[in-house]
């Protein structure tokens, strides 16, 4: 008798487990089935619908002035770049860098007139601001970043009619 208590007593804590799993499972199916039903209803009542934000838009376009309306369509003015092929500062001298410009400018006729006549100049100080840089400086993302930010730094100081907005790199090779 005292072997069936026992079997009796080892066998009610093994229900006890599968019943607390049970439970954990429902409570996560119920988590799921009102999180796919909040979601549902926000998409159906709290979202916009695309027809009312068509019909506000242009009355949000009439009110904003030009300026504003110019930079919300994103890129202004390119003013494209040859070629740069420049050997960088590593040791030994092996490495090269091949990158291509695109210039992004305000808008006016005279300042891209000014570059032209500036082209050399404007070479000759991204020719030495890549020569400067090693591998491991321009091989990251975030060297890229910092190395348009040094460009447009730079070829900001050469010139006084107007202003160069962003560096786009069109072609990027590092070997």
């Amino acid at each position: 008798m005292a072997e069936e208590e026992n079997v009796e007593e080892s066998s009610e804590p093994k229900k006890k487990k599968g019943g607390k799993l049970k439970l954990i499972i429902i409570v996560l199916l119920l988590l799921i089935i009102l999180g796919v039903l909040g979601g549902a209803g926000y998409m159906m009542f709290l979202k916009p619908k695309p027809d009312e934000t068509a019909e506000n838009m242009p009355a949000k376009k009439a009110a904003a002035p030009k300026k504003e309306k110019k930079e919300g369509t994103g890129i202004g003015t390119l003013y494209p770049l040859e070629n740069f092929i420049v050997n960088m500062a590593d040791s030994g001298g092996t490495r090269y860098l091949r990158v291509t410009l695109q210039l992004e400018l305000d808008d006016t006729k005279k300042f891209v007139e000014a570059l032209d006549m500036r082209k050399p100049q404007l070479r000759d100080s991204i020719l030495t601001v890549l020569a400067s840089k090693r591998y491991e400086e321009v091989s990251s993302a975030q060297g890229k970043l910092i190395l348009k930010q040094e460009l447009l730094r730079r070829l900001n100081s050469l010139i006084t009619e107007g202003s160069i907005v962003n560096v786009y790199f069109t072609e990027f090779v590092a070997q």
